[in-house]
């Protein structure tokens, strides 16, 4: 089953809403077997304060939880802008509930008691999935990129930047938190006609540092570069 998410990166970051602590244990402990970090939100003010600190891939979300409920995190969230993959997981079972889910916004919805192996599965289909679909990826805080219209939006606002430096910020988002090397950049950047520039290479480099946290890409000496994403 893990063969679904093979070159594709690695510890996705997740936030898990759940108040019940047995069971938000099991599932944490059972996703980050399979290369998942996750976050343990028990309400849904935590969550909300989760966020603001940190980028999420995957939301995994209980319904019924205090202060601020399952439903209503989500259409915070999507009314963000924030369209990553999310699933209920809940104990009701009446159809309202599940229509009211999807209505805010949910991909996927699982009805308790679950089965952790169909869990991973169907958080594998929506990772594949949204990664094939390429909407918008999260950057920074302030940053994402929109592949639709291949644009960099910071602050809300496009940043201009030139096509060779967009097609080498693809490569990384596609590889990220994984080495590309200097062929990989070569071959995405410059047809097999052209001559190549690694000077060129270095001004793209330094253009994505600049518009993100230059730590976020790191050098791997007489190899390539490595881009994470926090």
């Amino acid at each position: 089953m893990d063969d679904m998410l093979s070159g594709m990166k690695k510890q996705w970051k997740t936030l898990l809403l759940e108040d019940n602590t047995l069971f938000a244990e099991t599932i944490t402990d059972f996703l980050e077997e399979h290369g998942f970090d996750v976050d343990i939100a028990c309400d849904g003010e935590e969550a909300v304060q989760k966020c603001y600190y940190n980028n999420y891939d995957i939301y995994l979300l209980d319904v019924n939880v205090p202060y601020i409920n399952g439903v209503d995190f989500l259409k915070m969230i999507r009314r963000s802008g924030d369209e990553r993959p999310t699933i209920f997981i809940t104990s009701h079972q009446d159809i309202e509930t599940l229509k009211k889910g999807y209505e805010s916004g949910c991909d996927d919805y699982m009805k308790k008691p679950i089965d952790l192996e169909e869990l991973l599965y169907r958080i594998q289909v929506l990772i594949k999935k949204r990664r094939n679909t390429k909407t918008t990826i999260s950057l920074t805080k302030n940053c994402y990129y929109d592949y639709k219209n291949r644009v960099v939006v910071c602050e809300n606002k496009p940043v201009k930047l030139p096509l060779k430096t967009i097609k080498l910020l693809e490569l990384f988002i596609e590889n990220e938190g994984q080495i590309v090397t200097k062929e990989q950049i070569i071959n995405r950047l410059w047809s097999s006609s052209s001559e190549y520039s690694e000077g060129a290479i270095r001004v793209y480099i330094a253009k994505i540092k600049k518009l993100l946290d230059k730590d976020m890409i790191e050098n791997i000496k007489a190899i390539g570069y490595k881009l994470t994403i926090q």
